[in-house]
C-alpha cells in the first residue's frame, strides 16, 4: 500500500516536466528533419556521383574501350567503391591515374598496392589490346589466314581433325579436339594478354621498352647462354592418330625422356644450337616422387647451373598444358603451318602479385613480348596470348626467364616437337638480333 501511494505521488509531481521534455523532443525532430531534407538531397547526389566515378575508374578504359555498351560493375567493384567513400586513401589503391605497370615510361614501376588495378569483370573479353567492336580490322578466320600468308610467307590454316573419319568413341572414353587458341581476330596479329593478376598491363608499352638482356660473346661456345629444363618433367603427350583418352580428366605422364616434355625441350635446344647459341639442358626429373615440391627442386637445379655457368642469361622451363572442359573432352591448341599440324605455344610470365619476390618480372615480360611478336611475325597464330600470373614460377633467377607451355595433354609428340622447332627459330632470331 505504501509503495503504491508513493508511486502515484511521484508520477503526479513529475508529469508536467515530462510533458515538456516530450514536446521539446517532437519539435526538435520536426525542425531537424525540415532543415536536413535539402542538405541530404545534395549529399545523396554527391555520393551517387562519386560512387559512379569510383565504379568507372575501376574499368580499364585504355586497354579495352567499351564505347558500344555499358558494363555493369561486379561485386568487387561495388565493394571497393563503397570502401573509397568510407575510408580516405582507399581510392589511391585502385586509382587508374596512379603509376602502374600499364603506364610504363622507362623508369622502374612502383610495385606497391598503388600500382595495381583489378580489372576483373570490366573487360569485353579476357584478352587486352583486342578491339572491342567490329571495324575494318576485324576479319573472318579465312581472311586472317590469307592475310597472314601474305605478310609472313607461311601457309597458316585449320588443323586436321583428330578424328577425320568420325569413328565412334569406345565406351567410357572422351574425345580430343583440335582448337585454334591464338585468339587473334584481326588481319594483322596483335599482342594479346591473358591477365590473371591485378596489374594494369598494356603489352604495347613493353614492346617499346629496351631489350632487357645483356649481349654475350658468340665466340665462346663453351659458355652456355640458355638453360632449358622441365619442372614437371614427366608431363607427356599422345601418339599420332590418337583421338580419345581415358579415364576422364587425366593426362599422360612418363619418366622416359623420349616420351615426355624432355623430348620437346631437346628439340628446342638443338634448334638454338643450330643458330650458334650455346645451350645446356637438364633432363633431371623434378616432379617425382612429389609433384607438390616440383618448383622447389627445379629452383635448386637452376641455381646449380647458374653457379656453374654464370654465362647463362636465358632460362626456359618447358611444360605442356592440360585443357579439359566439364564434359571430359580435351582440347589441344593446334593450327596447321605449311601443311603440318603444329601445337600452339603459350608463354607464361610470373609476377609477385600473389606474394614472393621477383625483381625481374617486368624484364621477363618484356622479353616474352619480344618473343611473342617475333612468333606473330614469322608464324602467325603459333602463339597463344601471353599468360600473366600471380605466382613467381622461379622466373626471378634471370631477366630472360620464361615458362613455355608447348601444346597440351591432347597434343601429339609430332605436333609438340614441330612447335619447338618453330619456337626455337623465333627465339634464336630474338636473341641474335639484340646481341649487340
Amino acid at each position: 500500500m505504501v509503495k503504491t501511494a508513493n508511486r502515484k505521488k511521484n508520477g503526479k509531481n513529475f508529469s508536467f516536466p515530462a510533458k515538456i521534455i516530450v514536446l521539446t523532443g517532437i519539435l526538435g525532430t520536426f525542425f531537424a528533419a525540415a532543415l536536413f531534407t535539402p542538405i541530404s538531397g545534395v549529399l545523396s547526389a554527391y555520393l551517387q556521383s562519386d560512387f559512379m566515378r569510383n565504379i568507372n575508374s575501376f574499368n580499364n578504359e585504355e586497354d579495352s574501350p567499351r564505347n558500344a555498351a555499358a558494363v555493369l560493375p561486379n561485386k568487387s567493384d561495388i565493394g571497393r567503391a563503397i570502401l573509397s567513400l568510407s575510408f580516405a586513401g582507399v581510392q589511391n589503391i585502385y586509382n587508374s591515374d596512379s603509376p602502374s605497370a600499364g603506364a610504363f615510361d622507362g623508369s622502374q614501376v612502383n610495385q606497391s598496392a598503388s600500382s595495381q588495378q583489378d580489372t576483373s569483370g570490366s573487360l569485353s573479353n579476357p584478352y587486352e589490346n583486342t578491339p572491342a567492336a567490329d571495324d575494318d580490322s576485324m576479319a573472318s578466320i579465312q581472311e586472317m589466314y590469307q592475310s597472314y600468308q601474305l605478310s609472313s610467307g607461311v601457309d597458316i590454316g585449320d588443323a586436321d581433325p583428330t578424328n577425320p573419319d568420325n569413328l565412334q568413341l569406345p565406351a567410357d572414353t572422351y574425345k580430343i579436339t583440335a582448337v585454334n587458341m591464338s585468339e587473334q581476330k584481326t588481319k594483322a596479329p596483335k599482342l594479346l594478354l591473358l591477365n590473371d593478376t591485378s596489374y594494369n598491363i598494356n603489352l604495347d608499352n613493353y614492346i617499346s621498352r629496351p631489350y632487357p638482356i645483356e649481349p654475350f660473346d658468340t665466340q665462346k661456345k663453351d659458355e652456355p647462354v640458355v638453360l632449358i629444363l622441365d619442372t614437371h618433367t614427366t608431363e607427356s603427350y599422345v601418339e599420332d592418330g590418337t583421338y580419345y583418352y581415358a579415364p576422364a580428366f587425366t593426362a599422360p605422364r612418363s619418366e622416359d625422356p623420349d616420351k615426355s616434355v624432355v623430348l620437346v625441350a631437346t628439340e628446342l635446344a638443338n634448334k638454338l644450337e643450330q643458330y650458334g647459341i650455346p645451350v645446356v639442358q637438364s633432363t633431371k626429373i623434378h616432379d617425382e616422387p612429389s609433384f607438390q615440391n616440383s618448383y622447389i627442386r627445379s629452383l635448386e637445379t637452376m641455381k646449380e647451373y647458374l653457379q656453374k655457368y654464370p654465362s647463362i642469361k636465358y632460362v626456359v622451363d618447358l611444360h605442356r598444358d592440360a585443357i579439359m572442359i566439364d564434359t571430359g573432352e580435351q582440347y589441344k591448341p593446334t593450327i596447321k603451318v605449311n601443311g603440318r599440324n603444329c601445337a600452339q605455344v603459350m608463354l607464361v610470365v610470373g609476377t609477385p602479385d600473389g606474394g614472393g619476390s621477383n625483381p625481374h618480372w617486368q624484364d621477363n615480360l618484356t622479353y616474352a613480348t619480344y618473343l611473342y611478336q617475333k612468333m606473330n611475325d614469322k608464324y602467325p597464330m603459333l602463339a597463344r596470348p601471353i599468360n600473366l600470373r600471380a605466382a613467381i614460377f622461379n622466373e626471378s633467377v634471370t631477366k630472360g626467364s620464361i615458362l613455355m607451355e608447348v601444346g597440351s595433354c591432347g597434343s601429339t609428340f609430332t605436333e609438340a616437337v614441330y612447335a619447338a622447332d618453330l619456337v626455337g627459330e623465333c627465339m634464336a632470331d630474338v636473341i641474335l638480333e639484340h646481341n649487340s
